[in-house]
């Protein structure tokens, strides 16, 4: 296997294409990440014929992560035998907008994205925000990571972290709500009001 760096952004492949090495068909482009949330890795790949396609068609096929041969400005994989018929993505999570709350129930935000290891999927980190929404720009809205590691539990749209985890955040970037003043840490925004 040939990486430029082992450790991506879900954001940095979303969009990539999907090549063969054995005739350089193009399999599609990943729109999708499927996650198993209690092994904390990232297990398969959706795919589309174009990154729009997905507003049109639900249809996508799936690619397991560890079909990837090559990452770089394309994904490479062996040949077409990497597109999987018979994988169930229902058991799978996107963690995209689950909320993450800790032990005591205080929402800390929700999931924007997340950071992982390409060669064994492993998830290592995730970026949150007030809003679940990975299309809303960095600049408007206040970007956190969090380690996964203070993960407790997970449910369907939820993941509930360690009593304490909202201080070992690091705040990725300013949103412009919180540069005029007006705007806080959605954990803040709860003390407030006790």
């Amino acid at each position: 296997m040939t990486f430029d760096q082992t450790t991506r952004l879900r954001s940095d492949l979303l969009g990539t294409p999907v090549i063969t090495r054995s005739g350089a068909k193009r399999l599609g482009v990943v729109s999708q990440m499927w996650v198993d949330v209690d092994r904390g890795e990232v297990v398969a790949l959706g795919l589309r014929e174009n990154i729009l396609s997905g507003v049109v068609s639900a249809e996508q096929q799936i690619m397991l992560l560890s079909s990837i041969r090559e990452v770089g400005d394309v994904i490479l994989v062996d040949d077409d035998h990497a597109i999987e018929d018979d994988v169930n993505v229902d058991i799978y999570s996107n963690l995209i907008s689950c909320e993450v709350v800790a032990e005591s129930g205080e929402m800390l935000g929700k999931v924007r994205g997340f950071r992982f290891d390409v060669i064994p999927g492993k998830v290592e980190s995730l970026g949150i925000a007030s809003l679940g929404l990975p299309q809303i720009p960095d600049q408007v809205v206040s970007t956190y990571e969090l380690p996964v590691d203070e993960i407790v539990s997970s449910g369907p749209e939820r993941l509930i972290v360690f009593e304490g985890a909202e201080e070992k955040l690091v705040q990725l970037s300013v949103g412009l709500l919180e540069r005029l003043g007006i705007g806080r840490a959605p954990w803040e925004i709860g003390r407030a009001h006790v």
